[in-house]
């Protein structure tokens, strides 16, 4: 699951996509797995799309609804901006949620996000093998 940035400024519509892309992905899970990966990123991120409050938004639906399905959560490709945001946001967020959240670098996207996803399910463009598709019309 990579989600963009916010596509709607109503936090309410913003909070019943979140639902409804973890339902979606809940749904697709193998039988006998409980926990997925979210793999954040945040090229393009900027003044236009900085909403604060969708992303705890977001963030809340996770730990108060999804608890024990977040295995991790990967941000990626993170602008200065969205930083000085989390500043913002990470009081909000409970600490086991905190603790399931990575910042990556660049340089070793693969190797680190490798630790937690096989290859066959990283997708392609961070180095693995996967083909994205999109849950939004399937």
């Amino acid at each position: 699951m990579i989600p963009r940035a916010p596509f709607s400024r109503s936090v309410v519509r913003y909070k019943s996509y979140a639902v409804y892309a973890v339902d979606k992905v809940c749904s697709r899970l193998p039988p006998g797995q409980e926990k997925f990966v979210v793999i954040v990123d945040m090229k393009g991120y900027g003044y236009a799309n900085n909403d604060v409050r969708a992303f705890i938004a977001a963030l809340s639906i996770l730990q108060d609804y999804y608890p024990e399905r977040l295995g991790k959560m990967f941000f990626v490709h993170v602008p200065s901006l969205f930083k000085a945001a989390w500043k913002i946001i990470s009081p909000f967020v409970d600490k086991n949620t905190k603790n399931k959240i990575a910042f990556l670098e660049s340089k070793n996207l693969k190797a680190v996000m490798g630790q937690d996803i096989d290859e066959s399910q990283l997708p392609e463009l961070y180095g693995g093998k996967l083909k994205l598709v999109s849950i939004v019309n399937s």
